[in-house]
């Protein structure tokens, strides 16, 4: 493991807050075998108001992944299994937002005035939702 992996991993494990340290702890623990959400509720002895949001905040963070495998809980239904990542991505996956949309039809319209196809910014400007579209 490099430095810059290391500082990675210790800087975000310092901002995840003392429950999802212990979640995260405990799907680490698990190693490949991985661990639902309502094995860490009963291991740790949390409500599951209280496991729930950590085990989304640790995977949007890179931290945790979920398998495409399921296991029963102990109520009897499937329930997700994650696995701790090894080496997470410095950056949570991306998710377009509005900017990126507007970024995205500036740059069709620059592209089409100078090269006379609009057929960019047309596309461009169609996946705007129509609310956007209407104050355009």
């Amino acid at each position: 493991m490099t430095y810059r992996e290391t500082s990675r991993i210790a800087y975000q494990a310092a901002n995840i807050g003392e429950i999802a340290q212990r979640v995260l702890e405990f799907i680490q623990s698990a190693g490949q075998h991985g661990a639902t959400c309502d094995e860490a509720m009963a291991t740790l002895g949390l409500t599951h108001q209280s496991a729930s949001p950590r085990f989304t905040d640790l995977e949007q963070r890179g931290l945790i992944v979920r398998t495409q495998n399921k296991r029963n809980t102990r109520s009897g239904n499937p329930a997700a299994i994650y696995v701790y990542q090894e080496f997470p991505d410095l950056f949570s996956r991306s998710r377009p937002g509005r900017t990126d949309a507007f970024r995205a039809v500036i740059r069709a319209a620059l592209a089409a005035r100078t090269t006379g196809n609009w057929d960019a910014f047309d596309s461009a400007f169609g996946s705007l939702p129509d609310t956007e579209r209407r104050r355009i």
